[in-house]
């Protein structure tokens, strides 16, 4: 029997590949196409100021960087949640204790005493504290809380609060999920609010009283300043619970990446720029979204620090163009790793990600690994489906990206409206439909979060599957609320007929289970060919034109499930082209959950 340890070993018995050449210099792959020693070196002779100063004016028009009143305007809703929540704490104290000594300037000339209760601290992480946000982007904070507040506080008075507060709206607690958290808007600002409980008042009264001092001096009389938000070492995670430590993380990540630039304000500004570039691409190309299994926030900044450590002195027209020409070629399963991560003394060990002993983790595909302890894998969720279109188009953008910098290309073929729907022969539509707004909150966030389950569950020695990480939203002509996904299909050249019930059974039968399930709450499936895809996914007016936008308005001009729409004259062309080989099989039948 095979060992399953060693599933990941090459073809010659040499030890995994994840393991081979760790540190070595990445080379092209030598197959067709391959970029030649020439074209390795077309940036030689690059303007990459200039490229530099257009790719920034692209991300500008492309509206990926928030105004200054914007900015401002997340600042005060932040510093309005942190007093929120430090009076919140009080009333959870016993009467006649307060956090206010813990919290005044004047407590700053003597040491906090061993069992002085502290405020709450307010962290960011993600794309907010990296400084990459879009204007429409939401803000993921910490609750970093003293040990007389815990999580069903959060999660029962802490909501009340919220709920009771005119400026907030959209309220949505999800105590259930994975890393729990409270999503929520706070003056039109979407929140995304997790929660730890530190085990020492001391550590975080002392560690609140130095961030107090920074913020102090980051303050101005006209505006807020960027807040020096208070560092996250690894003495936070003694006493910490499984799910305190995952919260946590984010923080450190965030923080880490940062460090990993040596506080250098213009490779900060270098590697924010190439992550703007890189998520934009992401987004565009259907290849953003974690919970369908391709990479996330973290993931993509994770990938683009590599090489910008490794680059220091690189403007990011550069950086951009070795991005897509290092993880063109990366041998993947090998890991991304950017440090090594070993335990902090005084901190209980943790589950980490080792493919030697674990054999879920050896048959992870994509492994990119978090730099802080506990090292896990930030993008474990990667399945066949999704990695096989990353490899397709980074390599589309690593060829693109050396045409720009030899002058023959602009930046904006590298946004421009993917080919996704244009190079496929057949496509598996999934409609999510809600008969009113809350409804279909609930309903879509089942069905998006066990999506994984369909794509994986149409592979198989038939066939082939392409998701596209993106949700076409729109209101039907009953004025339900629909969000389409779509995977395209290939079929082998030898099947003759292929059923697509069985493949689809999986993931029906856990959506359809679902008990809290009301009966506006409806999904269907239909095999849509090229030529009779709906307008809408090409981006046509009314139709949502980026991965990043919401649509709300009703779409016009989305084909009826029963009755197409006229086509458009990019759509009419689409007719003229040469079928595939599996473009006579038999469509699926319309499959409706009952």
């Amino acid at each position: 029997m095979e060992d399953i340890h060693n599933r990941s070993r090459n073809r010659k018995g040499g030890p995994p590949r994840w393991k081979q050449n760790q540190n070595a210099p990445q080379k092209w792959p030598a197959k067709k196409g391959a970029p030649k020693k020439n074209q390795e070196l077309s940036d030689a002779n690059a303007d990459h100021e200039s490229l530099t100063a257009q790719l920034g004016a692209l991300c500008a028009s492309r509206n990926l960087i928030e105004s200054p009143a914007g900015i401002q305007k997340r600042r005060r809703v932040m510093r309005d949640l942190e007093s929120m929540l430090s009076a919140w704490s009080d009333s959870l104290l016993p009467k006649g204790s307060s956090t206010s000594a813990a919290t005044s300037y004047a407590a700053i000339v003597k040491p906090p005493a061993a069992d002085e209760a502290a405020a709450p601290c307010l962290l960011s992480f993600g794309s907010y504290r990296l400084g990459v946000h879009t204007p429409d982007a939401d803000v993921d904070c910490l609750v970093l809380a003293p040990p007389h507040v815990n999580r069903n506080n959060f999660f029962s008075s802490w909501v009340d609060v919220l709920r009771k507060e005119e400026r907030v709206s959209e309220l949505h607690p999800v105590p259930s999920a994975f890393t729990p958290v409270i999503k929520f808007e706070m003056d039109s600002i979407k929140i995304d609010l997790i929660f730890a409980r530190v085990g020492s008042s001391r550590w975080l009264s002392e560690q609140r009283l130095a961030q107090n001092v920074a913020s102090k001096t980051a303050d101005s009389d006209g505006e807020l300043k960027e807040t020096v938000e208070m560092r996250v070492d690894d003495t936070v995670l003694i006493g910490l619970d499984e799910t305190s430590v995952r919260s946590v993380n984010g923080v450190r990540v965030a923080q880490f990446l940062l460090d990993m630039l040596d506080e250098d304000a213009t490779r900060i500004e270098n590697f924010r720029l190439t992550l703007r570039a890189v998520k934009e691409w992401a987004r565009v190309h259907g290849l953003y979204a974690n919970v369908l299994g391709f990479l996330g926030g973290v993931n993509w900044a994770i990938l683009v620090c590599w090489v910008c450590k490794r680059n220091p002195n690189a403007p990011p027209s550069k950086l951009l163009l070795l991005f897509f020409r290092t993880f063109a070629q990366w041998r993947w399963p090998q890991p991304v790793l950017l440090s090594k991560a070993t335990q902090p003394t005084g901190v209980q060990p943790l589950p980490v990600w080792d493919p030697k002993t674990n054999f879920r983790d050896a048959k992870h595909l994509m492994p990119i690994i978090t730099p802080c302890y506990p090292p896990m894998n930030s993008s474990y969720n990667v399945g066949e489906p999704q990695i096989r279109r990353l490899r397709d188009e980074l390599w589309r953008a690593s060829k693109l990206c050396d045409d720009i910098c030899s002058g023959t290309k602009e930046w904006e073929v590298l946004f421009e409206g993917n080919e996704f729907f244009t190079q496929h022969a057949n496509y598996l539509q999934v409609n999510i439909i809600g008969s009113n707004e809350d409804e279909f909150r609930a309903w879509f966030g089942l069905c998006e979060a066990r999506l994984r389950l369909l794509v994986v569950g149409l592979e198989s020695p038939a066939t082939r599957s392409y998701p596209f990480a993106k949700f076409f939203h729109r209101r039907d002509e009953e004025d339900k609320y629909v969000a389409s996904f779509f995977i395209a299909l290939r079929f082998a050249q030898s099947a003759k007929r292929v059923d697509l019930g069985p493949l689809c059974m999986e993931y029906l039968s856990v959506v359809n289970s679902y008990e809290g399930r009301k009966g506006g709450m409806d999904l269907t499936m239909q095999l849509v060919a090229k030529k009779d895809l709906p307008s809408f996914v090409f981006g046509e007016e009314g139709a949502p034109n980026s991965a990043s936008e919401e649509a709300e308005a009703t779409d016009e001009k989305a084909k009826d499930a029963k009755t197409p729409a006229p086509l458009s004259g990019r759509k009419k062309a689409l007719e003229e082209t040469d079928p595939s080989p599996s473009a006579d099989l038999s469509p699926l039948k319309r499959t409706r959950i009952s």
